[in-house]
């Protein structure tokens, strides 16, 4: 819509799921100009930010409403008001909301809004796109008129009724849900910010339930992963979909870590299903291993000895 407008200014953040980052760069080499806003070390960003950024040519800003890597929440009702008295499309990168937090489009004040089935129990593969009416999409696939000729070929059926069965149980008794975990989540950051040298990522208070993320100074974040899994620890140094690299979180760095703290992470994700006890046996666990990969560091040894200063 904005291109056909001549506007070719594409607003973000960098801290943005790979979804969106590559996206843009591929965008790029169709002519567009992207600005990545910076995030500020609670890793939020804010309005202010993003009106400072809009142009005359601004044609779209997409920023994601919690991030999938520490979990925090950004101010988007704020910044979709900037958006509005700037006449700019606004679109939300909402997977890691949806199902977990409250979430209403028009309180938002968003135009587009995405989200994926399997982040609330749904099935793999699925998702949607939210666009307000007057919004005009581009055509995914071609060749139909299903889903309203946006993208062409046989519905995915179960997957959608799979969804929507999952989006139902979700939300059900939303608000209780919402504080029990935030009380597991609070009882595994008050544990774990015990481990000496060790810092939470993201805004203590700015964030969803159930995502927890820490660095721990003088280890790699692959060997936590390893012991951690060995003692029935399913955990992440990252986020899942590049559980493959061995590059430092670019979130992480986004918020001004250095690389080797950015390297010591660890992402724990909870929900309503576990348990108290579940809490309780990764706070006997986590110090464990940390201990255990420090005594082995000749990184933490150095630090320990005062040849390299602390930076948590």
């Amino acid at each position: 819509m904005g291109a056909r407008k001549g506007k070719k200014h594409i607003i973000s953040t960098a801290f943005e799921h790979h979804a969106v980052l590559h996206t843009l760069e591929k965008l790029k080499k169709q002519g567009f100009e992207v600005t990545l806003l910076d995030v500020h070390e609670n890793g939020v960003v804010t309005a202010q930010d993003v009106a400072g950024a809009i142009r005359e040519d601004t044609a779209l800003v997409t920023i994601m409403m919690v991030n999938n890597e520490i979990g925090t929440i950004q101010p988007i009702a704020e910044i979709g008001k900037v958006c509005r008295e700037k006449g700019v499309l606004f679109h939300t990168d909402a997977v890691q909301a949806v199902g977990h937090v409250p979430v209403d489009v028009k309180a938002l004040g968003v135009d587009m809004l995405s989200m994926a089935a399997h982040k609330f129990h749904g099935p793999k593969g699925v998702g949607a796109l939210y666009a307000r009416k007057g919004v005009i999409l581009t055509n995914v696939i071609e060749g139909g008129q299903q889903e309203r000729g946006k993208r062409g070929g046989t519905e995915n059926i179960p997957g959608v009724v799979g969804m929507a069965a999952a989006l139902e149980e979700a939300v059900t008794d939303l608000d209780g849900k919402m504080a029990y975990v935030t009380g597991l989540r609070e009882k595994l950051i008050n544990g774990l910010s015990q481990i000496p040298h060790s810092r939470l990522n993201g805004d203590r208070e700015k964030r969803v339930p159930g995502t927890v993320n820490f660095c721990f100074e003088g280890i790699e974040g692959e060997g936590l992963l390893l012991w951690l899994d060995a003692k029935g620890v399913a955990a992440s140094s990252g986020s899942a979909c590049t559980s493959g690299s061995l590059d430092p979180s670019h979130v992480l760095l986004a918020l001004g870590l250095p690389h080797e703290i950015a390297h010591g992470s660890l992402r724990l994700s909870i929900d309503a299903c576990n348990t108290e006890e579940e809490i309780d046996h990764i706070l006997k666990c986590v110090p464990e291993v940390v201990d255990y990969l420090r005594d082995m560091s000749p990184v933490w040894d150095e630090l320990e000895r005062g040849e390299t200063p602390h930076l948590i």
